[in-house]
């Protein structure tokens, strides 16, 4: 049937509004295939400027010589993303790009140009801390949240306080704040939020410092709204500031994943951590250890992960923003690392101190939906 035929169905027929609603239906039938060929997208910011931050849409170089069997691609700046302007991408959902500015979260779809702005969890004015976002989806339920961390550690006596908030997106857009519990858990510590964050299987996650410097991995289950804190299991050597830089939270295998990259540069290892029992609060320990004829790639330039693809693949950005730029592409799963030459970065961003330039680079080759539709 044609789309206005089923709308038209939807309106009068409750079963009908049920059928074409159900996440089966809607998933099968109703998706947009999106392009065949890769398409990345890399947000560049100016911490002391968020106004100048862009969001560039990337595809691949056709006037490169590149070969499947290449050590290296191409990709250029296919163009830039106005409704993204400002913003710096924190979340890939479902095709999704979330991302918070100026305190307030955004939800922008990249194949529609859909742009959803929620209210701030708090007033911007009058709260003080790091106030981090995650987003989320129970694919049961069908419903999408989103989870709202503020955290601050007081400067007399080094003690981390935080509050949580969940808003839950009702079609259209809408929908409200309210707290995420009464009471706090009984295992929940006072945490300081680190940004970005996963959600595998109706379960957000995200990673969160206490006040003696320890990783936690915080869960918040969006049917239930149950929160949970498990330690992670990283080496004790490794001194906080090291911690907060190289850790970070993927997901991998279907798995939330802990990557900690303190040894890439010097010994060409990559160490990760999958949680696999919630209930036993039990993990599984990886070490990748670079290809010899890769080590190269990482021994003379600093990286860091900032950005994953639903294929097992890790972006490292460089943490200088020089020209040529370059970034790897790590695939965990084959333990394969190529070089992806980015041309055409506007030419003042290389200029700009390098202390104030963040990039994120995100794979969005997957079908994307209308988020007002659901």
């Amino acid at each position: 049937m044609p789309a206005k035929s089923l709308m038209r169905f939807k309106c009068v027929s409750k079963l009908w509004s049920s059928l074409i609603s159900s996440p089966c239906f809607r998933d099968r039938f109703l998706t947009v295939p999106t392009r065949q060929r890769p398409h990345l997208f890399m947000c560049l910011q100016d911490v002391n400027d968020h106004s100048s931050s862009v969001t560039l849409s990337l595809v691949p170089d056709v006037n490169s010589h590149d070969t499947p069997s290449s050590s290296s691609s191409s990709f250029v700046v296919d163009l830039t993303i106005p409704r993204m302007r400002g913003g710096y991408i924190c979340q890939n959902l479902r095709g999704f790009m979330c991302y918070d500015l100026w305190q307030k979260p955004r939800i922008f779809n990249p194949a529609t140009r859909q742009l959803v702005t929620l209210p701030p969890a708090f007033n911007p004015n009058t709260t003080k801390g790091t106030v981090s976002y995650y987003f989320g989806h129970d694919p049961i339920t069908d419903q999408y949240k989103v989870v709202c961390s503020v955290g601050v550690r007081l400067t007399d006596t080094q003690e981390v306080r935080s509050h949580h908030r969940v808003f839950v997106l009702k079609p259209g857009g809408g929908g409200s704040w309210r707290k995420a519990y009464r009471l706090p858990p009984p295992d929940f510590i006072p945490h300081i939020a680190a940004r970005g964050g996963v959600c595998i299987n109706g379960v957000i996650y995200y990673l969160g410092w206490t006040a003696a410097d320890n990783c936690m991995l915080v869960s918040f289950h969006i049917r239930s709204h149950d929160f949970k804190m498990i330690q992670v299991p990283l080496a004790e050597e490794l001194p906080p500031p090291a911690k907060m830089k190289n850790v970070c939270l993927v997901e991998y295998c279907g798995k939330v994943t802990v990557v900690d990259q303190t040894s890439l540069r010097d010994k060409g290892r990559l160490d990760l951590w999958a949680f696999e029992d919630a209930a036993n609060k039990k993990w599984s320990s990886k070490t990748l250890v670079v290809k010899p004829s890769q080590l190269g790639f990482v021994r003379n330039i600093e990286f860091v992960v900032r950005g994953t693809s639903r294929n097992g693949k890790v972006f490292l950005i460089p943490t200088d923003l020089v020209s040529p730029f370059q970034i790897l592409c790590y695939d965990l799963q084959s333990n394969d690392m190529i070089k992806m030459d980015i041309k055409g970065v506007p030419d003042h961003w290389f200029s700009k101190d390098k202390s104030t330039v963040e990039v994120m680079l995100m794979d969005h080759s997957e079908t994307l939906m209308s988020l007002m539709n659901t």
